[in-house]
């Protein structure tokens, strides 16, 4: 079954659930693991997250084909680190088969796509863990940085006809509200940097941070 068969509206839903998914899913990452953000609002995120996605999952065949993607390829690329992230894939896991095998008898996935993408993001995890701990060129840092493999993975899906080209837009739309989240979390960053610098002069005069260490 597919929302598609209904109208743009749906369309639009669609797109506003993967921007939801993409923005969650930064904010607790960059909560837990960077300490950007405030770890109690990321707990109230995370069931919303897992919610959101498995409705539209249920609902809608290529949405359901893509999120699992994304899962697959961060679980193979050991990217799920932290406890509320394994417990919300946990959560997602459940609440998608569940249903899935209580009203189909088996997972209803797009095979060809999953493949893809999933391989696609699986290089995208270990292509970014390559360009941080070794020094490349600028292209290959930002191709990886940013996750280009899976975007092309869906570009080819969509191109081959596998998937409508509307997904390609509702991917975008979860990509873009992830790279939204993580830029205002650099910069959340850098100003809290600076109020430490107008609290603590002799830090701004030395080019420290209150939580570092005299060379």
């Amino acid at each position: 079954m597919s929302l598609l068969d209904c109208n743009s509206a749906s369309q639009i839903l669609i797109i506003i659930a993967f921007a939801i998914i993409g923005a969650g899913l930064k904010y607790i990452d960059d909560a837990f693991d960077e300490d950007v953000f405030s770890k109690k609002i990321a707990i109230i995120i995370a069931p919303i997250i897992v919610i959101v996605a498995c409705i539209l999952a249920i609902k809608d065949t290529a949405s359901q084909t893509i999120l699992f993607s994304i899962l697959l390829s961060v679980l193979i690329g050991g990217k799920v680190d932290n406890l509320i992230f394994k417990v919300s894939s946990i959560a997602f896991l459940l609440l998608l088969f569940l249903p899935s095998f209580y009203l189909y008898g088996t997972m209803n996935f797009l095979w060809i796509p999953l493949i893809i993408i999933t391989i696609m993001g699986i290089i995208d995890e270990k292509g970014n863990d390559y360009v941080d701990e070794n020094k490349t060129c600028k292209l290959i840092h930002f191709f990886f940085e940013h996750r280009s493999s899976m975007k092309i993975g869906v570009l080819t899906v969509c191109v081959f006809q596998f998937l409508g080209w509307f997904y390609l837009f509702a991917f975008l739309a979860f990509d873009g509200a992830y790279e939204s989240i993580r830029i205002f979390g650099y910069l959340y960053r850098c100003d809290k940097f600076h109020l430490q610098s107008e609290k603590f002069p002799i830090f701004k005069h030395r080019g420290l941070s209150p939580g570092s260490r005299k060379p």
